[in-house]
């Protein structure tokens, strides 16, 4: 088996040319430049206080959403405007109204290691019967190296540094896609995997640009796959806002 590493230029710059790249436009540009706003949507963020939880609730607010974030306590930092409910989407207290978007950003560690799959199943049964859409916070090993490749985490091993929750994380992650995939329903789903370096020990800098692909991972022309919790957060709005989309995964990356 290969192990996850850094792939050659070539293949990366090949790959760059592959996907287009997507730019956010703040609302006071688009007022300012004539752009036609985005309606506002009632997005709940389940999740909503861990590292890309957080990040989607605030860019989310500041486009104007109505924002509800979910989290087993309320925190203590709070984003202005934004509504925050204690809940546990395991045990069947939290209700999602009349969404119009429902955002997954669960980590399965600690306590609740080996239930991400059974919560976002019933997330998913909850936003089909209400007709909203579910967006999923992904993971990188969920994707392939080139098209028509196994999925990462299908055909390599984890480097030997790699913490045993990472890996329990990224099985779970997989759990849920292929679920996903396999989900004949009218659900609307979409299942966003972040670049490899992506998390809170490493949250990078708002740089305002991403590049989106396909389930074929983005690497840059140094080979480096990454993309902070800022501006992995605008694409997902950006994907919320204007789809381009629909029963499918995607990667963000610079």
């Amino acid at each position: 088996m290969a192990k996850w590493g850094i792939w050659p230029r070539t293949t990366a710059e090949t790959s760059a040319k592959l996907f287009r790249r997507r730019s956010f436009i703040p609302n006071s540009a688009r007022l300012r430049e004539g752009f036609p706003m985005p309606s506002p949507k009632t997005i709940i963020v389940v999740g909503g206080t861990g590292y890309a939880g957080s990040a989607i609730v605030r860019e989310a607010a500041t486009r104007g959403h109505a924002v509800t974030s979910v989290s087993r306590s309320i925190p203590a930092d709070q984003v202005a405007g934004v509504s925050y409910v204690a809940a546990d989407a395991l045990n069947g207290t939290l209700s999602i109204g009349t969404a119009d978007v429902v955002v997954g950003a669960l980590s399965p560690r600690g306590d609740n290691a080996g239930t991400l799959t059974k919560a976002y199943l019933r997330l998913a049964d909850q936003a089909r019967d209400a007709g909203a859409r579910l967006v999923l916070v992904g993971g990188f090993s969920c994707l392939r190296r080139e098209a028509g490749a196994p999925r990462m985490i299908e055909g390599e091993s984890f480097p030997p540094d790699v913490p045993q929750e990472v890996i329990v994380e990224a099985k779970e992650n997989m759990d849920v896609l292929t679920h996903l995939l396999a989900d004949e329903t009218r659900l609307d789903w979409l299942f966003v995997s972040p670049a490899m370096e992506f998390s809170s020990w490493m949250p990078g800098e708002d740089l305002g640009r991403y590049r989106l692909g396909g389930d074929v991972a983005l690497f840059d022309v140094d080979g480096r796959s990454a993309i902070s919790g800022v501006d992995y957060a605008r694409a997902v709005l950006d994907e919320i806002e204007s789809p381009t989309r629909h029963r499918a995964q995607i990667g963000i990356a610079y």
